[in-house]
């Protein structure tokens, strides 16, 4: 099963937070399916079928949360390995080196503005994410790439 990138998932159980970044995702100039699941188990089972470019996985859902699926996905040798950016409220240290650990590619912390978040996800479409670029923090935009030391 080869990644298609024009697939995204979302999983998060929050519906406003979902609406938020779907809305942002729709208006890139990139083509995209985007695909919304509410937690990790409803998140692994389309997995089973589905190679997606990149998912937005949010830390704390019911069911399975997003650091416990994001280790289940980086277990599974069967699947392709998409690009994982966790998602937070929280901009816990703690938190983000342990999706570090678990090898999330990147650390979003949600923004309060759709303008903070549009820059932040163009910036995660026009990343070359086949070399292993270390940015600085940007703090203005509240992101952290995963391969900074925390």
């Amino acid at each position: 099963m080869c990644s298609d990138p024009n697939i995204v998932i979302v999983a998060d159980d929050d519906t406003d937070d979902s609406l938020f970044l779907l809305q942002v995702l729709l208006s890139l100039p990139q083509e995209l399916i985007v695909i919304a699941v509410p937690n990790g188990e409803k998140l692994i089972s389309v997995l089973e079928g589905v190679s997606p470019q990149f998912i937005f996985l949010d830390i704390n859902m019911p069911k399975k949360n997003g650091l416990d699926t994001l280790k289940q996905i980086r277990l599974n040798k069967k699947l392709m390995q998409p690009r994982v950016i966790m998602c937070s409220t929280s901009s816990s240290p703690v938190e983000i080196k342990l999706s570090q650990e678990l090898g999330a590619d990147m650390y979003l912390t949600k923004p309060n503005s759709i303008n903070q978040l549009q820059k932040v996800i163009e910036n995660i479409f026009e990343t070359d994410w086949t070399a292993k670029v270390k940015a600085s923090p940007t703090v203005e935009l509240e992101y952290s790439r995963c391969e900074e030391a925390v």
